[in-house]
């Protein structure tokens, strides 16, 4: 169930004070974000906001993960990103009162800092270095989109789940004698959302990964031997 309370101004001048949007903005304009600011707590699977819908809020992660997502109109679902503790979100909202492209929903307990949008704007006007932030936050994302629409265009399914695997754990990864462990839970109905791909055939990828020793479970979770032999599975044919 969404639950919403208030937070404590410093706790949110803490966190907003290391967000790319608001660097270098001073303490005056922090505390008027803080103020403005309430926490919202989300259960597993609840949904932020959905596509098609307008959103008048931004979003900055303390507690859990949120996962942003495009669906088709027949259901189909393609995870672009899981964002992780102090990832802000929800910018577009920032612009007009069109529905979103995307929906982004909790994948585990989130806690999130919620700003209104006139909030933002008020800040903006008075500092227009604001409006920089964003933009530069932006073409890091675009650059980031472009990257992986064309890792879904070229590059076949099998070299998109060793990717999206190879990422988790540059985040994920705890070094142990056997190898790389993944400490979050990752199901391949989640590998097949991350590679846009059927849960048969991302569940064929990993029984091949598992008979030829490049990725084992261990409790629910992957552990990844050598993530060398894993990179040499990104190849442009099958």
């Amino acid at each position: 169930m969404t639950t919403v309370c208030s937070m404590t101004e410093i706790d949110f001048q803490a966190i907003v004070s290391r967000s790319p949007w608001f660097e270098g903005l001073p303490e005056e304009a922090l505390g008027k974000l803080a103020a403005a600011c309430v926490r919202r707590h989300l259960d597993a699977g609840e949904c932020i906001y959905r596509q098609g819908f307008p959103t008048t809020e931004v979003y900055c992660i303390t507690k859990g993960r949120v996962r942003v997502s495009l669906h088709s109109p027949n259901g189909q679902e393609f995870a672009l990103i899981e964002r992780e503790p102090e990832a802000w979100f929800g910018e577009p909202g920032l612009l007009n009162d069109e529905g979103r492209v995307l929906e982004a929903s909790a994948i585990d307990a989130v806690e999130l800092l919620v700003i209104p949008r006139e909030a933002v704007l008020e800040i903006a006007e008075l500092h227009p270095l604001t409006y920089k932030n964003l933009f530069h936050y932006n073409m890091q994302t675009l650059r980031n989109m472009h990257q992986l629409v064309g890792g879904i265009l070229f590059y076949p399914l099998k070299a998109r789940v060793a990717g999206r695997l190879l990422y988790l754990l540059e985040g994920h990864g705890q070094q142990t004698e056997e190898g790389f462990l993944l400490d979050i839970k990752v199901s391949q109905n989640d590998f097949a959302r991350l590679a846009l791909g059927s849960r048969q055939r991302v569940n064929k990828i990993f029984r091949d990964w598992s008979m030829r020793g490049l990725v084992e479970t261990r409790n629910d979770f992957l552990l990844v031997p050598d993530p060398e032999r894993l990179k040499e599975e990104i190849s442009l044919f099958e």
